[in-house]
């Protein structure tokens, strides 16, 4: 490996701090020497969290057939 070309991997008691928004911190393996800041860990982002929204959509499938049924129901209507 050329040393001059590669950075070094800071492993150990020399890790990269990692910081976020939050507060929380921890260490990670990596070759940037400074901390990282981050907006969102798995101690705030939504879906680690269970205080995701989930947003329930129909399908392209769904919206035909209610389509559909209304169409019938107005054929046999008329």
């Amino acid at each position: 490996m050329k040393t001059w070309i590669h950075p070094g991997y800071n492993t150990g008691d020399d890790a990269t701090k990692v910081v976020c928004i939050c507060g929380h911190t921890f260490t990670v393996n990596s070759t940037v020497a400074w901390p990282i800041k981050l907006e969102n860990c798995p101690n705030c982002h939504p879906t680690y969290t269970g205080k995701e929204q989930k947003i329930v959509v129909k399908g392209r499938m769904e919206k035909f057939l209610e389509k559909q049924k209304r169409i019938d129901a107005m054929k046999k209507a008329a």
